[in-house]
């Protein structure tokens, strides 16, 4: 069932949650979908905003508004699956970018890294080289003291997620392919019980892999697959 349901576009998407360091709350920070848009075609999934929900408890959760600051071209462009992590200070999102607002799904993409001391503002610091045009969907996590790695969709390779590894978060190095299972997009990478866990999403439920080196993935299996009973929770 719904953890959050946006009040104003009934469209929460790509959630990625937070401690706040500022406010000592959880923040939520996802694309702000427009599922109740009118327009041509795919129109209604892009002109997103990147949305912002809190809560004390992770249970009860409030709308706050927008992330401020995004915008580095004019126009009404489009932001999705933010990725947020706090290092050193400062809060890094690497979010996915289009500009504009398409009504079909064949346009450009990129993944912008932006920095911010307060989770609301946030400074432009580079549009990310990554393998090809199409990318979105970034995940990243630290996987040595000094070592950060960051998955994504490929949409020119398949819908394969590749991988981009970084000493410094700012600087990424095309590595090439992670998981080459499927086509599937959104992964999600942590550590856990002494291994690594990769969770994508095939359109079919949730893909599990996992790893011992964060290099070499093993299917797992399947969950989410089934819908469930509740209001909000078919498929």
């Amino acid at each position: 069932a719904p953890l959050f349901q946006d009040p104003i576009f009934n469209g929460a998407a790509d959630p990625a949650i937070i401690w706040n360091k500022e406010e000592q709350l959880w923040w939520i920070l996802y694309t702000q979908r427009r599922s109740n848009g009118p327009g041509p075609g795919v129109t209604n999934i892009h002109g997103s905003d990147i949305g912002i929900a809190s809560s004390k408890d992770g249970y009860d959760w409030l709308y706050r508004g927008v992330c401020q600051g995004l915008d580095f071209e004019r126009g009404r462009n489009t932001f999705w699956a933010p990725e947020v992590i706090y290092h050193e200070g400062l809060y890094h999102m690497y979010v996915s970018y289009i500009t504009g607002m398409p009504t079909h799904w064949q346009f450009p993409r990129d993944i912008i890294h932006y920095t911010s001391t307060n989770l609301w503002d946030w400074h432009l610091e580079s549009k990310l080289p990554l393998a090809s045009p199409r990318v979105i969907d970034a995940c990243v996590a630290r996987i040595a003291p000094s070592h950060w790695r960051m998955w994504y969709k490929n949409e020119d390779d398949h819908s394969y997620s590749h991988y981009a590894d970084s000493r410094d978060l700012y600087t990424w190095e095309n590595m090439g392919r992670a998981v080459t299972y499927k086509d599937h997009e959104g992964p999600n990478v942590f550590f856990w019980q002494g291994q690594w866990w990769y969770i994508g999403d095939f359109w079919q439920g949730q893909g599990c892999f996992r790893s011992d080196d964060c290099l070499n993935w093993e299917f797992a299996g399947w969950i989410l697959e089934k819908g469930g009973s509740r209001p909000g929770d078919g498929s």
